[in-house]
């Protein structure tokens, strides 16, 4: 390769990635004004105010985990504060989101991109910043996925003047064809490329979201203040001489992956598998997370699945064919989150997902940053809303992963939007390109199958050759590959793939 590889969720985000490293900068570089590209290229998937996890592997040392998902801020007593349902109609069903001023949780995806840059990058920040500002100065041309995502989250769209600001032309919603223009945004990055961090969390534009939110939210600036990145050691696990690096606790999706294989690996040794196995694989996954996980604030109720007695007794039960319980668990049938997967020409590899939820419906006034409603989601809240009284970060699904192989290349690079699907869509097509030996666009672009509840759900082409002992499932059939499905970005050293199923791009260059 002369540059890299790059898969990102859109066209401006891949060619800001190639336009840095052409500039001279490293996979870190590209990766991150790739995401913050993605933040108006993208715009109702990610945020400067959402959350995020970056898996770096910089070559010849170990990855390392970069944590900047959002933090709940702490319940003060006696609070009142503005969080109300909405309802998003995905055609042919419904779903209820909650949103509101008392829907944002403490942003992290600026201090942690900002921070693995200053360790990483070798580019000025200005430079990094600069394919950003340009999009979001100058419009971006609203693409037929993301112009379906805006029509389905409609309504938040409208909840303030903000936001109908930017997302309203001539009176109306923005549509396919339709120039998206962020002004302030650009503003607003030309100013972080100055001072870094600090306006955000100890300044004037803290200030002015703490004032902003008022007494309808809960974020207070010493909550601000006290925001941290957290470098961990990734979670690992060892496949066909290789070993798979992923997000670990508290990040449930990076667990929930390992355990899928290390079950698999105890059940079958060479790791083949068909659709009926992976189904009850699933079935024992979702099982333990909510029979051992039953507390999110728990960081060791989730380190305990994957302990050698569990990890046992659920592989003997796929092998005796005993289906277990599912619990029901409402997920986001959504999934507002955008990946990125870049390796450049030295080996550095970079995995970065963000998310920024539905959005609250509110922008930050005067910077164009549009506040996420993590407090809303239910996905990330299976105990309740506010059910917590200390800050904490909030548990996550999003799992940047790698596998790298014994000589310290990198074999894939890969992450999905997607929710409660991440998991399953990252397990397929890493499945598809290590064990059934798929070319990577075909691992990405293969028709894909996901559990949920008793729920199955199947793209076309899913093969089952009988459900047997499984028959109490209901099965849900699409008729085309859907983004219901997640999104998975995915590079190699010698190819780059994007998933259709969300309008990705990708570049071999």
């Amino acid at each position: 390769m002369k540059y890299g590889m790059i898969a990102t969720g859109s066209k401006e985000a891949s060619h800001a990635a190639l336009d840095i490293l052409k500039l001279g900068g490293n996979a870190f570089d590209a990766s991150i004004s790739a995401v913050i590209t993605s933040m108006t290229s993208e715009v109702n998937l990610t945020s400067m105010a959402g959350g995020g996890a970056m898996l770096a592997y910089e070559k010849g040392n170990n990855p390392i985990l970069y944590d900047f998902f959002v933090d709940a801020p702490p319940i003060r007593k006696n609070k009142s504060f503005q969080f109300y349902k909405t309802k998003i109609d995905f055609g042919g069903t419904e779903q209820f989101f909650h949103i509101g001023k008392g829907s944002v949780a403490i942003p992290g995806n600026i201090k942690g991109l900002l921070h693995a840059h200053s360790k990483l990058g070798v580019l000025p920040l200005r430079e990094v910043l600069s394919p950003a500002k340009d999009i979001a100065r100058n419009g971006v041309v609203l693409s037929k996925s993301q112009s379906y995502i805006t029509s389905l989250l409609e309504q938040i769209l409208n909840t303030s003047e903000s936001t109908k600001k930017i997302f309203h032309k001539n009176g109306k919603l923005i549509s396919e064809g339709d120039t998206f223009f962020n002004p302030d945004f650009a503003d607003f990055l030309d100013w972080i490329g100055e001072e870094g961090d600090r306006p955000f969390y100890e300044g004037e534009i803290g200030r002015k979201l703490v004032s902003y939110l008022g007494d309808d939210g809960l974020i207070k600036i010493e909550d601000l203040n006290s925001y941290k990145v957290f470098e961990r050691v990734p979670l690992r696990h060892a496949i066909k001489d290789k070993l798979f690096f992923t997000n670990p606790a508290p990040s449930v999706g990076g667990t929930l992956i390992v355990f899928f294989l290390e079950l698999l690996k105890r059940v079958n040794k060479d790791y083949h598998f068909d659709n009926n196995l992976l189904i009850k694989l699933m079935i024992a996954t979702t099982n333990a997370r909510y029979r051992f996980y039953k507390d999110p604030n728990s960081q060791d109720q989730l380190n305990q699945l994957l302990t050698q007695d569990i990890l046992d007794y659920y592989s003997n039960a796929v092998s005796r064919n005993s289906i277990l319980d599912i619990n029901d668990f409402l997920d986001n049938g959504l999934g507002s989150t955008t990946h990125v997967s870049i390796i450049d020409r030295m080996g550095n590899a970079s995995s970065i997902t963000t998310t920024n939820g539905e959005s609250c419906g509110h922008i930050i006034p005067g910077t164009g940053v549009i506040l996420n409603n993590m407090l809303g989601e239910q996905d990330l809240n299976p105990l309740g809303f506010h059910n917590w009284i200390d800050k904490k970060r909030m548990p996550t699904l999003i799992s940047p992963s790698m596998i790298i192989d014994k000589n310290g290349e990198v074999h894939l690079t890969v992450g999905s939007a997607g929710s409660n699907r991440i998991r399953s869509a990252i397990s397929q097509v890493m499945m598809n390109y290590l064990i059934k030996e798929m070319n990577l666009r075909e691992a990405v672009n293969a028709p894909r199958l996901h559990l949920e509840n008793s729920d199955l759900f199947v793209e076309p082409d899913i093969k089952i050759d009988s459900l047997g002992d499984l028959g109490s499932l209901s099965i849900n059939k699409f008729k085309d590959l859907n983004l219901f499905f997640g999104g998975v970005n995915a590079v190699s050293k010698n190819e780059a793939v994007s998933d259709p199923r969300r309008g990705g791009f990708s570049i071999e260059c």
